[in-house]
């Protein structure tokens, strides 16, 4: 997220650069051009940087371009002031161009990013899943359960304790992938771990074999996907332990 988050400000910075020079270049022809033309061209850049830096690089870029367009192409010309009411419409339709195309843009590299988080976690149920199937010793498995749970939820740590009561010293995790306790906070898109961490509880057909402690590194929303995906991981090693003690 945080390479999404530079991209966005490397659009932006092109973005408006590309529109305050695009429109002094313009004021030069505007006469052979025509405002309607200019209009289009501006709309063009900021259609362009909008799509590729989502909403801030949207909404900045538009903004600029509308000013631009104001200050080098209505009347009268270098200042904001504008005198006829359809140059007051072109200005707003060039800021609305912004702010809209790069709203689609953000909602589209959102639902890219949810498919890919999915994508992963899947891939971490089927690798655990795997080595249960071939016959991983229960050691390996916690260790690859561990390790698979920690990444997922990006954890400073994901410890197995063997006997543990889930619930004991901490919130659970439910099979819902819900934080159960009173107070909850929510960051960004999902709540947070309290700092204590939580716990999974690793049973199989009412047989308990002890709790995932999960321990967060910093104050971090995280997605119900992706806690119903730990709790998935979880369901896994306790199956294979269950099928180990038989």
């Amino acid at each position: 997220m945080d390479n999404a988050r530079a991209e966005s400000e490397i659009f932006t910075g092109i973005g408006v650069i590309a529109v305050i020079g695009c429109a002094g270049l313009l004021a030069t022809v505007d006469g052979h051009l025509g405002q309607v033309n200019v209009a289009l061209i501006l709309a063009i850049v900021v259609a362009a940087a909008a799509a590729g830096g989502g909403r801030l690089a949207g909404a900045t870029t538009g903004l600029t371009a509308a000013l631009a367009y104001n200050f080098f192409h209505t009347q009268p010309t270098h200042s904001l002031r504008i005198d006829h009411p359809r140059d007051v419409i072109t200005v707003v339709l060039l800021a609305t161009i912004g702010v809209v195309v790069g709203e689609l843009s953000r909602q589209r590299s959102r639902s890219l990013w949810i498919a890919k988080r999915s994508s992963l976690g899947l891939k971490r149920v089927v690798h655990v899943a795997q080595l249960a199937a071939d016959g991983a010793d229960s050691e390996t498995l916690i260790a690859a359960v561990e390790s698979e749970i920690r990444l997922e939820l990006r954890l400073a740590e994901a410890r197995f304790e063997m006997g543990g009561v889930a619930g004991e010293d901490r919130p659970i995790i439910d099979e819902r992938g819900v934080i159960v306790q009173p107070l909850r906070l929510f960051l960004d898109e999902g709540f947070a771990l309290p700092a204590e961490g939580a716990d999974i509880a690793v049973a199989y057909r009412g047989r308990d074999f002890g709790r995932l402690v999960l321990r967060p590194q910093r104050p971090m929303g995280i997605p119900g996907d992706q806690l119903r995906c730990a709790v998935a991981i979880a369901d896994q090693l306790a199956a294979a332990l269950a099928s180990m003690v038989r």
